[in-house]
C-alpha cells in the first residue's frame, strides 16, 4: 500500500488509525519546511518516534536524564558509527548500561512527546515506507488510540502553558527573591532550574534536557508561578528581579563608595569584546608619486644621477685613497643640492641617506 498525501487533506490522527486497523509495519514520514519527523510501527502499534529526525531524540533524553557516564556514550557512539542502521538508546540498551524498566519509561515518554509535537503540524506532506525498522526498536508497543487521545488532552493544556512561557526563543532567568515563602522541587524541577543561567532560551533547555518541549514548558510554567524563574522575551531587556537587576543597583552603590563596579554579566562581556567589522571611517587612498619626480626643465636622469653620488663616493672610498679624495670633493661640492633634495623628496629615506654621508666623511 502507497500512503503519501498533504496533512491538510488527512490529518494525522486519521492516518494513525488507519495504519493501526491495517496493522501495517514500517514508518511514517511527516514534513514540513521547518524540518522532519518520523512514527515507527509494528504491526499496528507505535515502537518509536521523533519530531526532529536530524537528533538522536531517544539518545539525548537519556543522556539529559543523567544516566549515561562519558564510557559508556563512547562505546555507544563507536557501535552507532560502526553500524549506521543502529540508533544510541538501542547500543545503550545492547551494551547493557541502563536498566530496561528505566529504559521502557523514556522510550513511551518519547514516543508520546514525538505524536503531541506532530499533532501541532498542520501543513506539510506525509508517506509511509512499508518494513522500514525503527533504528531504536527496544520491543516497546503503544496503543495508537492512546497516544492520540493523551496528544489532544495535551493540546488542550497547551494554550495555557504559552501564556505562561510564549515563545521558543525567550529567556529563561532565576528571580532573587520567590512568591512562595517554602517551596519543594520535584527532581525534574530541580534538574531543569540548575540549568537556567539568564541566558539560554526556552529551546536550548528542551535541546540540553531532552525531554521533549511539552514537558519542559510545562515545568517552567509550574516555576514561573511559583515566582522561582522568569521567562522574557528574546527582545526584551527587562530583568526587573533578577540578578543583572542586582548588578546594576550594586554597581550604582560601588560608584557612590568609590569602588571598581562589580563584573558585568557574560552577555555583556560577550558584547563588550565583539569586534568591529567595518572601521569607522575608511582609509584615505593617496595617489603613489613618483620616487624621483623630474622637475621642469631639467634634463631626463639627471636628478637620479646627483642621488647616487653618496652611494658612488662610498664604493670608490673602499677602493684607492685618492678615488675617495675625489669622492669626498665631489661630496662637500654637492652637499646643499643632497640636503635640499632629502627634504624636498618625501620617499628618500632620510635618516639612512644621512648615516650614509657621515659615514663617507669619516672615512
Amino acid at each position: 500500500m502507497n500512503l503519501e498525501g498533504n496533512l491538510e487533506a488527512f490529518s494525522l490522527p486519521d492516518i494513525f488509525q488507519l495504519l493501526s486497523f491495517t496493522k501495517k509495519t514500517g514508518a511514517l514520514h511527516i514534513s514540513r519546511a521547518g524540518g522532519q519527523g518520523v512514527v515507527y510501527f509494528a504491526t499496528g502499534t507505535v515502537t518509536g518516534g521523533a519530531s526532529d529526525t536530524s537528533r538522536q531524540s531517544l539518545g539525548r533524553r537519556l543522556v539529559g536524564s543523567g544516566l549515561v557516564d562519558d564510557e559508556a556514550l563512547a562505546a555507544a557512539v563507536a557501535a552507532v558509527k560502526a553500524q549506521p542502521g543502529t540508533g544510541l538508546a538501542k547500543a545503550l540498551h545492547d551494551a547493557g548500561s541502563i536498566d530496561d524498566g528505566v529504559m521502557h519509561s523514556h522510550v513511551v515518554e518519547q514516543a508520546t512527546d514525538a505524536v503531541f509535537d506532530l499533532l501541532r503540524w498542520t501543513q506539510g506532506e506525509f508517506a509511509f515506507v512499508v518494513d522500514e525498522a525503527n533504528p531504536d526498536d527496544l520491543a516497546v508497543s503503544l496503543v495508537v488510540e492512546e497516544l492520540v487521545t493523551e496528544g489532544r488532552a495535551r493540546l488542550e493544556k497547551w494554550e495555557e502553558l504559552t501564556r505562561k512561557v510564549p515563545s521558543p526563543d525567550a529567556h529563561v532567568t532565576v528571580t532573587l527573591t520567590p512568591s512562595a515563602t517554602e517551596t519543594t522541587l520535584s527532581a525534574d524541577e530541580w534538574a531543569l532550574l540548575a540549568l537556567v543561567d539568564g541566558e539560554r532560551t526556552v529551546s536550548q533547555l528542551v535541546a540540553i534536557t531532552g525531554r521533549g518541549e511539552y514537558a519542559t514548558v510545562q515545568t517552567l510554567a509550574s516555576l514561573v508561578d511559583r515566582g522561582l524563574v522568569a521567562v522574557r522575551p528574546a527582545d526584551s531587556d527587562d530583568e526587573e528581579g533578577g540578578i543583572e537587576s542586582l548588578l546594576r543597583r550594586q554597581a550604582t552603590l560601588s560608584a557612590l563608595e568609590g569602588r571598581a563596579e562589580p563584573a558585568p554579566s557574560r552577555r555583556q562581556a560577550a558584547a563588550a569584546v565583539v569586534p568591529e567589522v567595518v572601521p569607522a571611517r575608511p582609509e584615505p587612498i593617496v595617489s603613489r608619486q613618483p620616487d624621483f619626480p623630474e622637475e621642469p626643465g631639467s634634463v631626463p636622469g639627471a636628478r637620479r644621477a646627483t642621488a647616487a653620488v653618496p652611494a658612488t663616493a662610498s664604493a670608490s672610498a673602499s677602493t684607492s685613497g685618492s678615488h675617495l679624495t675625489e669622492g669626498s670633493a665631489a661630496l662637500a661640492d654637492s652637499e646643499s643640492g643632497t640636503s635640499s633634495l632629502i627634504e624636498r623628496d618625501p620617499n628618500v629615506n632620510k635618516s639612512l641617506l644621512l648615516r650614509l654621508i657621515a659615514g663617507v666623511r669619516g672615512l
